[in-house]
């Protein structure tokens, strides 16, 4: 009688227990396959991964060419794996290198975060501060980029460039610094320049630029609460003072911090300098300062005095003198979003051998007016101070047809607007009106000239270049002031004929 074999039979006599490993097997395969399956890596949109800093900083002031290291952790917060897809830097020719996961960041691709796990991500800078400003600047900052689920996530890397004094520290933008020295004097004689951070106050300081500083400016947009500002300001209290010392051929540079190439000419890119009211006497020699949103703004009951000093490239106005008191003298400012020079709530001026060229806007190189609104913009309380200013050998010109506004708010009341212009080249039509001032070149403007936009004057307004040219009709055209035997360039003056502009015609 033959029996049929069973499954036991089977198990027991050896091939069984094959068959059986191998249907284990093939379990276990199975389940492998099952948990490395896409279905079990979130993808959602909305799922991203997390990070320990929102910007690594690398605080070393590095001396000398070198490579510093440093780390934070990435996280994933979900309860399934997640993928990031790529790591990158979005910049080219990066100071920077990163490690994500033992992965090089050539193969930073396809990293999988296990659920509620993390992982490190280090990151190497190689800075030579030797290197000129144009290509390691101040601040290098770069973002490190993760592709996670359709979206990239990003933190930011920062490190210093260059070796400065970096006032108060390079994460103290949005912040207020305090210059005191308990009425002491300040000379800011490092060799090294300087670097501003957020808002500086010069409180109860003479600070002092010797020749040669370099004074950079870190702007940007701030927020305090609800309040947004624009960030990059020095600022001088009742007992503060500024001293800017340049010499010719060595002067003293501001200018904000951003120095690429593409940036060197960029206006707004700081807030700028403003003299706080009762502070001072402050005094800029040989001084540029240039790329702010207003150039020098001088409150109320100040003393300015500006001596062969360039303000150029702002937003805003270039200068500002609010109640104030400003000698100024072989001057050029230029290149304003605003009045080239604004002369508010009075004051008593004196302007000599000054350029003003207010090309590419809408305003007048020159405002001036005699009143102070309190509550803008009704203006219904108004406070008034009689305006005195002088012009001698200047050029206020630009490209609109006026470029003199003069605001009298007592409509001819004596005494409380007084101004007059010597030798000057002016640009006016308006202003000359029967309802303005029409008898101002008559009177006011004593041997001036009403010049026409064709007519020769600068070398290249397009190119920003405004020493006079060959032709220009400023050559010979202004007279004589005691005391100034030089101009901006410290070129020698005609003693009995000499040119009107901040520049002496200089044959080549």
């Amino acid at each position: 009688m033959i029996r049929s074999l069973t499954f036991c039979d089977s198990f027991n006599s050896g091939r069984g227990i094959q068959l059986f490993l191998l249907l284990l097997l093939l379990v276990v395969v199975l389940l492998s396959m099952s948990a490395c399956d896409k279905d079990d890596f979130i993808e959602s949109e909305d799922a991203g991964i997390e990070f320990s800093i929102d910007t690594l900083r690398f605080d070393t002031v590095f001396t000398e060419r070198g490579t510093v290291t440093r780390y934070f952790k990435v996280f994933n917060p979900h309860s399934r794996p997640i993928r990031v897809q790529n790591a990158r830097l979005a910049g080219e020719n990066s100071f920077f290198r990163f490690n994500f996961d033992g992965y090089d960041q050539s193969n930073a691709q396809e990293v999988v975060i296990w659920p509620e796990d993390s992982t490190y991500i280090f990151v190497e800078a190689t800075i030579d501060p030797d290197q000129p400003l144009s290509s390691s600047p101040f601040i290098i900052s770069e973002r490190l980029l993760f592709d996670v689920n359709g979206n990239t996530q990003s933190v930011v890397l920062e490190a210093y460039g260059q070796n400065a004094v970096y006032l108060p520290s390079v994460d103290a933008g949005g912040s207020i610094y305090l210059l005191s020295c308990n009425g002491g004097t300040v000379f800011w004689d490092d060799p090294k320049p300087y670097v501003i951070f957020g808002i500086m106050v010069v409180d109860d300081c003479t600070l002092v630029w010797p020749a040669g500083s370099r004074i950079y400016v870190h702007g940007g947009i701030a927020t305090d609460g609800q309040v947004v500002y624009n960030d990059g300001l020095i600022f001088t209290g009742p007992n503060g003072r500024i001293r800017s010392e340049g010499e010719q051929g060595n002067p003293v540079v501001v200018q904000g911090d951003r120095l690429e190439p593409g940036f060197a000419d960029v206006a707004g890119q700081w807030s700028g300098i403003r003299l706080g009211a009762a502070s001072g006497p402050h005094s800029f020699t040989n001084t540029i300062i240039k790329n702010s949103i207003i150039g020098i703004r001088a409150d109320s009951a100040t003393l300015l005095n500006l001596d062969n000093t360039r303000i150029l490239n702002t937003t805003g106005p270039g200068l500002v003198g609010l109640h104030n008191r400003i000698n100024a003298k072989n001057t050029l400012i230029a290149n304003n979003g605003g009045h080239s020079i604004q002369l508010s709530y009075g004051g008593n001026h004196r302007f000599d051998f000054v350029t003003l060229a207010n090309y590419g806007n809408q305003l007048e190189a020159l405002r001036m007016d005699n009143a102070f609104c309190y509550d803008p913009p009704d203006c219904n309380s108004i406070g008034l101070n009689p305006l005195n200013v002088t012009f001698t050998n200047s050029i206020i010109g630009g490209n609109g047809r006026d470029e003199i506004r003069i605001v009298d708010v007592t409509n001819g009341q004596p005494g409380f607007m007084n101004f007059s212009f010597d030798h000057c080249l002016v640009r006016v039509f308006d202003l000359l009106r029967a309802q303005a001032y029409p008898d101002f070149l008559e009177t006011v403007c004593s041997s001036c000239y009403n010049y026409q936009l064709f007519e020769p004057l600068f070398v290249s307004v397009s190119e920003r270049d405004f020493r006079l040219d060959s032709l220009s009709i400023a050559i010979d055209a202004g007279v004589s002031v005691p005391g100034i035997s030089t101009d901006i360039e410290g070129n020698l003056r005609s003693p009995s004929t000499p040119d009107i502009g901040c520049f002496e015609y200089v044959e080549e």
